[in-house]
């Protein structure tokens, strides 16, 4: 693709000014007789996608009237040719640029964060929206004016300064095998003990694998309501579920601790026979 979609509807958003189909397929450089899904380019029907339009109808595909932004008819121009609206973006990006520093002067507000997504209030329009550490590389604009952009790292170290108690340890330790949804999202380790077996193993991967393969926890009454879920003691399935995240067997013989882990312990030197080496 020559464009980037993004750009596209940064630009079309700002402006409040429509373009069509054939218009946005040239600038993405698609060839005209090239198929196209649109759902893949576009996401689902919402207002920041209803300016990319039908030239006949001035309408976007699939979009129910709340899904049309309430400007979308204030101007009459609908933008046809992709050369135009290329034109047109290359401005709308150096004029941004300017705005966008201006804008930045004014740090985004941080209304929430939670693992790796926050959300924040843009300081030119003073609307929110949400930026993720991982899509777009951590790196945002405002999607409905396009004048102040957020860096996931810099939103979550602020909203840290501001909010220790929030702040969740990557690396938690328990009596038990345990999920609590307040560590959901914080890319958490957490590690016990059983039976002289020492687990470390990743929680959220593991509690969509309990759920997915054992079907339990979701709709029990301690996770809805209290956000916690723990195994007094592994079933055999669970302890072959978990083996993977064995790290240590204590008191048992090396060799057997080696079968139980993977770990290769590797077997002493002897010395050579002296009649060997005559």
């Amino acid at each position: 693709m020559k464009g980037d979609i993004r750009k596209a509807l940064d630009y079309l958003n700002a402006n409040k000014v429509r373009a069509n189909y054939s218009a946005i397929q040239g600038y993405l450089g698609i060839g005209p007789f090239e198929k196209v899904d649109w759902t893949e380019i576009l996401g689902p029907p919402r207002q920041y996608t209803s300016w990319v339009v039908h030239r006949r109808t001035g309408l976007p595909d699939g979009h129910k009237p709340a899904e049309l932004h309430p400007d979308l008819m204030v101007s009459d121009e609908i933008i046809t040719k992709s050369k135009v609206l290329q034109a047109a973006i290359a401005e709308f990006e150096r004029n941004g640029d300017e705005s966008l520093a201006a804008a930045n002067g004014r740090t985004v507000e941080v209304a929430d964060c939670h693992g790796n997504a926050a959300a924040v209030i843009c300081p030119a329009c003073k609307k929110a929206y949400l930026i993720s550490g991982f899509l777009n590389k951590g790196v945002r604009s405002c999607p409905h004016c396009g004048k102040s952009r957020a860096v996931f790292a810099d939103v979550k170290a602020d909203w840290e300064t501001t909010h220790q108690d929030d702040i969740v340890d990557p690396e938690q330790e328990s009596t038990r095998l345990l999920f609590k949804k307040e560590w959901l999202g914080y890319d958490v380790w957490v590690t016990f003990t059983e039976d002289d077996t020492v687990y470390r193993y990743p929680h959220d991967q593991l509690l969509q694998t309990f759920i997915n393969r054992l079907g339990i926890i979701e709709g029990t009454k301690t996770w809805e309501s209290d956000g916690v879920y723990s195994f007094p003691r592994l079933s055999g399935e669970q302890k072959k579920m978990l083996k993977r995240y064995v790290v240590e067997v204590r008191n048992l013989p090396e060799a057997t601790q080696a079968a139980e882990t993977g770990i290769v312990i590797p077997e002493p030197e002897t010395a050579p026979n002296p009649e060997e080496l005559k």
